[in-house]
């Protein structure tokens, strides 16, 4: 793998910033010195140390991602420590905490009525915090971790662990409404795993039939109805091997009949939304995280491969590789693209074209998932070293 070429960077702005707590954190934002695509693209409105800097660690992981509470005007942010933080999301102002007994690595969801917000830890400790009292309504124990974000519909939490479970939960009281497994791999497998993607149709409200789309290790994708299986597609290669997990979460392409998975394997695929029909595949090493992108585009993240964009049928439009890291799953906001970097930071590339735009490095990279709130119009991702950031767009 070649790494990316370090002289076509040309300005360069060194930034220090004093957090509500902590260090000064120093980053450097770099723009290419041609190319149409390079443009200012936000502005730092925030930042705010959310652990206490540990300069033993070597190489620090923050992995925990961020909600947006307007109601409080408050942020949601855990961190490795195993603390939840509310932060005033204008002034970072740490306005209350919580200790959730296991380092939070994911990204934490509020209910649909604003009143609780569930979030997982490395325990297997699903806790449905209520935002009033700041004291949980209830917790549900599980084997495994729990970093992949829960899905709320019409009363039901839908969450799955790294022991390759899922599991359908009252948001009111917590209580059990059914679950699916695969066997667990006890071989080596890629660190991570897919998240939820839900599909509502037949019947309206709690009548709607809820279809629930994830992978597994074993490289199997599976389409759940209650509790069942309705299909089961394998996206392992034929061969065999090890390492096929199928980890980068599903995406719903509606308009196409098709469901878009990942193996680590073997690559991208279309698969049949009605029955898990192999319908297209693009080769691809290590291939994670889906989004959507302008003009009919998908992208998705590498850490062998970097990003790629691709058309409906698997044709590929550009790929932009990168210095190896672990890159996060892509977030698309109008025709703009990033994704941390788990060596380098922040990476703003053009989504239609895969230009780069902008490069922000924080000495200590990101591997947190990049969050978009779209009524502030800003997006939030932390550093390893546990300064939250957030950008304000500033480009249409």
């Amino acid at each position: 793998m070649m790494p990316q070429r370090r002289n076509a960077i040309g300005a360069v702005i060194l930034l220090a910033f004093t957090c509500t707590c902590g260090p000064a954190e120093r980053v450097m934002l770099v723009f290419p010195d041609s190319g149409r695509a390079a443009r200012d693209v936000y502005d730092i409105a925030m930042t705010r140390r959310i652990t206490v800097s540990d300069n033993m660690v070597l190489h620090p992981d923050e992995f925990a991602g961020v909600v947006v509470d307007h109601r409080r005007g408050l942020l949601y942010v855990g961190s490795r420590d195993g603390t939840l933080l509310a932060i005033d999301d204008r002034t970072g102002e740490l306005r209350w905490e919580y200790a959730l007994g296991g380092a939070a690595s994911g990204v934490p969801r509020l209910s649909e009525d604003g009143s609780l917000l569930l979030i997982g830890n490395d325990n297997g400790t699903l806790c449905a915090l209520d935002l009033e009292t700041h004291k949980p309504r209830w917790t549900h124990e599980t084997q495994g971790t729990i970093r992949n974000i829960p899905v709320v519909y019409e009363g039901v939490v839908y969450l799955v662990t790294s022991r390759d479970k899922i599991y359908a939960l009252e948001l009111r009281t917590g209580a059990w409404r059914w679950q699916y497994e695969r066997e667990f791999q006890t071989d080596f497998t890629i660190h991570g795993r897919a998240g939820l993607a839900l599909q509502a149709r037949a019947g309206q409200g709690e009548d709607a039939e809820v279809i629930v789309y994830t992978g597994f290790d074993d490289g199997k994708v599976v389409a759940i109805s209650s509790g069942e299986a309705l299909w089961l597609s394998n996206l392992a290669p034929q061969q065999g091997g090890t390492f096929v997990d199928a980890d980068g979460t599903p995406l719903i392409d509606e308009d196409a009949g098709e469901i878009i998975a990942t193996s680590q394997a073997s690559g991208v695929h279309g698969l049949s939304l009605a029955d898990g029909a192999a319908r297209w595949q693009h080769p691809m090493r290590a291939a994670g995280d889906i989004a959507r992108a302008p003009g009919g585009l998908f992208v998705v993240t590498s850490s062998l491969d970097g990003i790629v964009a691709l058309e409906r049928g698997g044709v590929r439009r550009w790929r932009q590789q990168l210095d190896p890291g672990v890159i996060s799953s892509p977030l698309v906001i109008d025709d703009l693209l990033f994704v941390t970097h788990s060596e380098i930071g922040l990476l703003t590339y053009d989504s239609r074209t895969g230009e780069l735009i902008a490069r922000l490095d924080t000495g200590s990279g990101m591997s947190s998932i990049p969050i978009y709130d779209d009524l502030s119009r800003r997006f939030y991702a932390t550093s390893n070293r546990g300064v939250l950031f957030a950008f304000q767009l500033t480009s249409s």
